[in-house]
């Protein structure tokens, strides 16, 4: 039985395996339990590919698991660091913007050279408002930059900030005092372990003080305008206003200084004489008043050959006659050019002209006759003449001398004139002479002293429509000054300007002023300076040339020298310009300087990863309640007890997070740093000092 039965069991188990089951077909509990259990099945291909596809999911979930989680926390920092930066440039832009603002603007105002005209008291009152509000804006910049300085070092665990340094940011409004402390200089130059930080820190602390100092007059200065006389660079005295045209080129002015007979300018008006005596008697009884500061002019109209009078300056100083005018081509250009394209402007305004020679260059100032005459009774008998002035020290004596022997005095009866010569004949420095005879045997010696001087010359509306001129040297030394523009007048010359239909002009001055005899030196002074004035004033004047016509264009002709008119218009008003005054440019030198510190400041703000949002203590009282909340250093219970206010100042803080409840607290950093002596400690006597 046991051999039948064992084969029966071996039967079933080999049967049961083949179709697969794990488990014997045996009903009997006690068979079952004799049957060992099968080994481990191998998997089928299914289970594989089914295995491998689990396996690439949960790897293929696991990265996208982990780039989205890292894409979330990119996107949340991105907000995150999106939010701090979006705020820090709104308080960029609340703290600094307008301070910036303004400045740019005015800046902008000075670039465009902007005129205000007529402004009211009321508003020259606001811009001073207004500069006080730059001032605070600039304030207000300054002091948030120095307190992002303080804040990085306090922040800085590495750094540190001294003590001295804290207190910087609230001196800004009077920050005098704080300059000439021990608080600055003392951890400014003092050796520590971040001396290039202190030292950077402190000469910020020291540039924005200056800045803050300097801040109420620079807004001032930059933001009133100044009144005064402002040139327009858009005026055009040659654009067509449907007048008559306006010579814009001349022939090349020649100033001579040897005046001949080829010299002498064509007449106007040779057979009026008794206008002549009309203008000479307008001009010899003109009241001349004496400055014995200045020379004071008085203008007279005279003229022989003008339309127009012509406006001549007689003054007189120390017994001297001086007269000048413009040259006649000139005056007439300005008359003509002064009233082109002012009609709109309300104020006064003024035209000057300058000569362009051959067309190059900035224009320079035309030159024009000054004159002064000196004339002087001779003694009876003798005939005598002392001349004592600041032009001429000399004396003559006309009986007997050698040098004028060909002179005949007996026949010189009243109104009869003769030419001495004395710059041939005695070298005296004159530009001509010339002797009066009357009917009492007396004479009356006239010397005439004339030059080319340079001068600005203008018209200035609605003032007067007479010339005015600026000479580049004084009048009396220029006279004096017997440089290449001294001017020789010969004989012929001063004959032919005095040749008339009717009789000489001489000879008719001669009449009038012996007609006065308690003034003829000045009435021959007056009368000889109007008229020799008068035709040195003809040079260059084409006008007189029959036929004239305006020339508006350069001549094609490449023999022909030719000078270029230009004109400039200046307005009386207030404006913005940085030639107005030094004082300007110095202003926004340092008002640019605080824009530049800005676009540093911003530029650290988008570079940041922690940009600047404003600190938590930017008001002296935040920072005293950071200071009480604050512990004492291990080691010290009270740092007022050291023996040096400079021991104090010098040494280097932070600010930390103390706590799990994270709440702020001053702490001192350890250093090296200086160590006082006993001799110190001994002359101190453990007091501040």
């Amino acid at each position: 039985m046991q051999g039948d039965d064992g084969h029966e069991l071996a039967t079933v188990y080999s049967n049961s395996t083949r179709v697969g089951s794990s488990v014997p077909l045996v009903d009997d509990p006690g068979l079952a339990a004799a049957i060992p259990s099968p080994g481990p099945e191998a998997p089928t291909v299914d289970q594989l590919n089914v295995k491998k596809s689990r396996k690439r999911r949960n790897f293929l979930l696991s990265i996208s698991g982990i780039w989205i989680s890292r894409s979330l926390a990119f996107f949340r920092n991105l907000c995150t660091r999106k939010s701090k930066r979006m705020s820090a440039l709104r308080h960029f832009s609340i703290m600094h913007l307008p301070a910036v603002t303004i400045t740019l603007a005015l800046l902008s105002l000075y670039i465009a050279k902007v005129n205000w005209k007529e402004p009211s008291n009321e508003a020259l009152n606001a811009l001073q408002f207004a500069a006080k509000s730059h001032e605070t804006v600039l304030l207000m910049s300054l002091g948030d930059i120095l307190l992002y300085r303080i804040s990085y070092g306090l922040d800085r665990q590495d750094i540190g900030v001294p003590l001295g340094f804290l207190p910087s940011s609230f001196y800004l409004a009077a920050p005098f005092r704080y300059l000439v402390s021990r608080q600055l200089w003392v951890p400014t130059f003092k050796s520590s372990k971040n001396t290039k930080h202190q030292w950077a820190t402190g000469a910020m602390i020291v540039s924005i003080s200056i800045l803050c100092i300097a801040a109420s007059p620079l807004s001032a200065i930059a933001m009133i305008p100044r009144l005064g006389w402002w040139k327009n660079d858009d005026f055009d005295a040659f654009a067509d206003d449907g007048g008559s045209p306006l010579a814009k080129w001349l022939p090349h002015i020649e100033y001579r200084t040897v005046l001949g007979s080829e010299s002498i300018p064509l007449p106007g008006v040779q057979s009026l004489v008794d206008p002549i005596k009309a203008f000479l008697r307008a001009g010899v009884d003109v009241d001349l008043h004496t400055n014995f500061e200045q020379m004071e002019f008085s203008n007279i109209s005279y003229s022989n050959y003008d339309e127009g009078p012509q406006s001549v300056s007689l003054a007189q100083e120390n017994e001297i006659t001086y007269a000048t005018c413009p040259l006649s081509i000139v005056a007439t250009l300005l008359r003509v050019a002064v009233n082109r394209g002012a009609q709109a402007f309300p104020g006064p305004w003024l035209t000057t002209c300058k000569q362009h020679i051959q067309g190059h260059g900035d224009g320079t100032a035309w030159k024009q006759p000054l004159l002064a005459v000196k004339c002087q009774y001779g003694l009876p008998d003798s005939h005598f003449f002392n001349f004592s002035s600041v032009l001429l020290n000399e004396t003559l004596t006309l009986d007997g001398d050698k040098d004028l022997a060909g002179v005949d005095l007996h026949n010189l009866t009243r109104g009869d004139h003769r030419f001495l010569n004395l710059r041939a004949n005695k070298n005296w420095p004159v530009s001509a002479d010339i002797l009066f005879g009357s009917s009492e045997n007396k004479f009356t010696l006239c010397l005439v002293f004339a030059r080319w001087s340079a001068a600005d010359t203008w018209i200035e509306l609605p003032r007067s429509f007479q010339t005015w001129s600026n000479f580049e040297e004084p009048i009396v030394q220029s006279i004096s000054n017997r440089s290449s523009d001294f001017i020789h007048l010969e004989d012929k010359w001063m004959d032919g300007i005095a040749t008339f239909s009717h009789k000489s002009f001489f000879d008719s001055m001669a009449e009038i002023c012996e007609a006065a005899p308690s003034f003829v030196p000045r009435c021959y002074e007056h009368a000889l300076a109007l008229h020799i004035t008068d035709g040195l004033a003809q040079t260059g004047n084409v006008f007189l040339s029959p036929g004239y016509k305006p020339q508006t264009e350069q001549s094609n002709d490449s023999t022909k020298q030719e000078d270029a008119i230009l004109f400039i218009r200046y307005y009386y008003t207030y404006a913005y310009r940085f030639e107005s005054s030094r004082g300007i440019p110095l202003a926004f030198t340092f008002l640019l300087l605080h824009v530049l510190m800005v676009l540093i400041h911003l530029v650290k703000i988008i570079q940041s990863k922690d940009p600047w949002q404003g600190s938590d203590w930017d008001n002296f009282g935040d920072m005293l309640v950071l200071a009480l909340a604050s512990k004492p250093p291990d080691g010290t219970n009270d740092l007022a007890q050291q023996s040096s206010k400079s021991e104090l100042w010098r040494k280097t803080v932070t600010v930390g997070c103390e706590g799990d409840e994270g709440h702020f607290q001053i702490r001192l950093k350890e250093q090296k740093g200086y160590q006082r002596t006993r001799q110190q400690e001994e002359e101190s006597g453990g007091d501040f000092s």
